[in-house]
């Protein structure tokens, strides 16, 4: 059975990595949280490939988005 709707032909990763709140520090993305008014940050990945975002939680982060 075919799939419905659009499917991007990107790689999930590289969607992203586009994203402009993603820092490769700990200390990036607590700053970025402060001026969201965000508490904490949280990681994806593993290795070389870890990243940080604002935000307890990636909800967190989301939710702080909608309010902006």
């Amino acid at each position: 059975m075919p799939l419905k709707g659009k499917i991007s032909k990107q790689p999930r990763h590289k969607v992203f990595k586009a994203n402009k709140d993603i820092f490769k520090t700990p200390a990036q993305a607590k700053a970025k949280a402060k001026k969201l008014g965000l508490k904490g940050i949280h990681s994806h990945g593993r290795g070389k490939e870890k990243v940080f975002m604002p935000g307890s939680s990636h909800q967190a982060y989301k939710n702080a988005l909608k309010k902006k």
